[in-house]
């Protein structure tokens, strides 16, 4: 169980992989089909304990789930570990396939016990959490486009680990993500939430640098004194971006940075200019246009997606009394509010619409093993219906 994972921090065998190459399908040792991704960054020394992430691609595609991490761990020295096999599927089977992975790593490369994290996106970010929670030896985790997992032995709840959750603008999980930033808040988990303009997808390597800049401050705070050089050079970096923000009119990303440097560097030296700063940015016009249609568009796709999401299982549990005169009927109302509505009413149809589009997919590939015809025609039809193709 992972509760009870045994990590070891000895080197017991020689290493002769190549730095700055993503290797792939590396068998782990004791198994009969896994293998796992492996990238080594060039500072790498195989007798110096490095970091490492862990990460977990939904579709278990290893090099495409490391790909966006490859700046980071340029950077600050991690290695990257991506499973070929841990996926969308249920967490019993994905943590025997994680405590494998971690019992080849662990016994064959030096690791920093205080600089281990986890990362994923969608599954593969709750199942990053899940990990984290369970075991709790974890530095951070990195949870990209999707919150925590639906059991609560596995979420934040007093662990020791930061989360950064990583979330785009037009993923279906946007609101969930808004809505566990407030719950970590409430807990007062050591945490932040970066929203960029983006997709379900893995977000760009620029936006994960910006994940592990925030969790090696956290790392820094601990000496502030002796890394206060370092400090102030995150510093200066992360306030530039809210002037880019600005420019670029993404406020509600430059509200989002404002609050997350206050509360990071705080503790560490003064932040009553910024605090001005921020008061006064809050009262501009064009913010608060912006954070009103925010929260109205928010407020109306929780209406529809209560509607639109319950009706949709409806069908798929009696598929023969499914009218789909209606779903076009509704479905061009959402086409009509995204040709007349403002840029956040344009995100929240896409993030609505592929957010039905996933639930359809999803059952399709719950009925791979299943002898249900009828069932199958209608996901499909469904699955046409709601992918938002020219959106």
């Amino acid at each position: 169980m992972l509760s009870s994972l045994g990590i070891g921090f000895v080197c017991t065998a020689q290493n002769h992989f190549e730095k700055g190459v993503v290797q792939d399908s590396i068998p782990v040792t004791g198994t009969q089909n896994e293998s796992f991704a492996l990238y080594l960054p060039h500072s790498y020394q195989q007798d110096t304990a490095s970091p490492i992430v862990f990460i977990f691609e939904p579709a278990a595609r290893s090099r495409i789930g490391i790909q966006p991490f490859i700046e980071a761990s340029e950077k600050y020295g991690y290695l990257l570990v991506c499973s070929n096999n841990t996926k969308n599927a249920p967490y019993e089977r994905n943590f025997d396939i994680a405590n494998n992975l971690f019992d080849h790593i662990f016994s064959r490369f030096a690791i920093k016990e205080d600089e281990m994290y986890t990362s994923g996106l969608s599954g593969g970010s709750r199942l990053a959490c899940a990990i984290a929670s369970l075991t709790d030896k974890f530095t951070g985790v990195v949870a990209c486009g999707a919150g925590f997992p639906n059991v609560h032995a596995y979420t934040p709840t007093t662990q020791k680990y930061s989360y950064v959750g990583l979330v785009g603008d037009r993923d279906m999980n946007y609101k969930e993500m808004l809505k566990n930033k407030d719950y970590l808040k409430l807990m007062r988990f050591n945490s932040t939430l970066i929203t960029f303009e983006g997709l379900h997808e893995w977000p760009p390597s620029s936006q994960i640098l910006r994940a592990f800049d925030w969790l090696h401050l956290q790392k820094l705070k601990k000496s502030p004194t002796e890394n206060q050089e370092e400090i102030r050079a995150l510093y200066q970096s992360e306030y530039g971006m809210i002037e880019s923000f600005k420019t670029d009119g993404h406020y509600l990303f430059a509200s989002e940075q404002y609050e997350r440097l206050i509360k990071s560097y705080k503790e560490v030296f003064s932040v009553d200019s910024l605090m001005g700063q921020y008061r006064k940015f809050l009262n501009t016009k064009p913010y608060k246009k912006q954070f009103e249609s925010m929260n109205k568009a928010l407020s109306l796709e929780r209406k529809l997606s209560d509607k639109l999401v319950n009706k949709v299982f409806a069908n798929f549990e009696n598929p023969d009394t499914v009218n789909f005169n209606w779903w076009n009927k509704e479905l061009e109302k959402l086409n009509s509010l995204r040709e007349k509505g403002d840029a956040e009413v344009k995100k929240m149809v896409y993030r609505l619409k592929f957010d039905l589009f996933v639930r359809a997919y999803s059952r399709k590939n719950s009925l791979i093993y299943t002898n249900k015809p009828e069932q199958a025609v209608l996901v499909d039809r469904f699955i046409d219906l709601f992918y938002p193709k020219s959106e």
